[in-house]
């Protein structure tokens, strides 16, 4: 995960991670052994820190495993905080029996974003570049993911929908004459399905 998330990383290579799958396992993108700040001895740090903080991002957006987040990370990076309430309602969803599996899409073919569905409750996008990432026409056919998700951080929604010969769509993206994806450089997004009538106000 590390060498995906580093400079030169490419994260397509996270499309089939490897880990224990686990409850019990506990995950973390970065922790007190890997940052030259809290330790002089660390282990194979990283060398821009918010590197590391994306990849708690992708911790967080992830099925499995028990994420360790550490107290830095909630004020160095808005989107934390984020991450650990989408963790929470994809819990709470599964546990009321709908699809929250974990996938990373091969619709975004970039070694600097990341789009990972959780069944058709939510799913993740994370953008390492350092230019913004903007795709106007996404096809998300194959896809789980179909109708109203709220973005938890900025609080702006998208519409999925069949269009064109049934094609599944990004028709809005914050406001109805923006269809696709943008991303921000080095930002992450976690998006929550919601009544599709919270898609047309």
């Amino acid at each position: 995960m590390k060498n995906a998330f580093s400079f030169g990383g490419d994260l397509r290579s996270l499309r089939v991670p490897t880990g224990i799958n686990d409850p019990r396992s506990v995950t973390f993108g970065s922790n007190h052994d890997t940052i030259r700040e809290i330790n002089s001895n660390a282990i194979n740090p990283y060398s821009d820190p918010s590197d590391s903080l994306l990849a708690t991002a992708y911790v967080l957006a992830r099925e499995s495993g028990t994420p360790l987040i550490l107290n830095r990370d909630n004020k160095d990076a808005s989107w934390i905080k984020s991450g650990v309430k989408f963790r929470q309602i994809m819990h709470q969803r599964g546990n009321q029996g709908k699809n929250i599996k974990e996938n990373v899409l091969a619709a975004v073919d970039s070694p600097t974003v990341l789009l990972m569905e959780r069944g058709s409750e939510g799913f993740f996008v994370v953008n390492k570049g350092e230019n913004k990432f903007n795709i106007p026409v996404l096809d998300l056919t194959l896809t789980n993911l179909d109708g109203c998700y709220r973005e938890l951080r900025n609080n702006f929604t998208i519409a999925i929908e069949r269009r064109d010969r049934q094609k599944k769509l990004i028709t809005r993206w914050g406001s109805w004459n923006r269809g696709g994806v943008e991303v921000e450089k080095r930002d992450a997004l976690y998006f929550i399905r919601e009544p599709f009538n919270q898609c047309q106000v």
